[in-house]
């Protein structure tokens, strides 16, 4: 007979880490901003994301130069795809996704989506 219990517990356990963490019962900031929060786990992720964002170094992006204009959503895909596979010094995916960047931003230069100049500030930042 098919446990459905079971069947759940199996999975979560193979495909997710899960955390404990102990907050002060005193701590009525952090107990407020739980209460507040709809769904914590997408809370804390989005958190340490941010976090990992704002203090990695990169591996192979050129972080000096900036993407000050919006991106197609194509675009702006295979951008977090490769700053995650940077982040993961995933060199080969990495690689990859810097030529479909190079790729898309002919694309869309030639569809007058980005300009030439902003498709050259693509190739510097996400070089091959």
């Amino acid at each position: 007979m098919f446990n459905q219990k079971e069947y759940i517990n199996k999975f979560i356990k193979n495909n997710y880490k899960s955390i404990k963490i102990r907050i002060r019962n005193d701590d009525a900031i952090i107990i407020k901003k739980i209460n507040e929060v709809g769904n914590i786990n997408k809370y804390i992720t989005n958190l340490i994301l941010e976090d990992i964002y704002k203090t990695h170094k990169y591996n192979f992006i050129n972080d000096s130069v900036k993407i000050d204009f919006d991106l197609s959503k194509t675009m702006q895909d295979l951008v977090d795809k490769a700053e995650k596979a940077d982040i993961l010094n995933d060199f080969g995916l990495y690689m990859n996704l810097a030529d479909a960047i190079d790729s898309q931003g002919k694309k869309e230069t030639t569809h007058h989506i980005i300009r030439e100049s902003e498709w050259n500030k693509l190739v510097r930042r996400y070089c091959l």
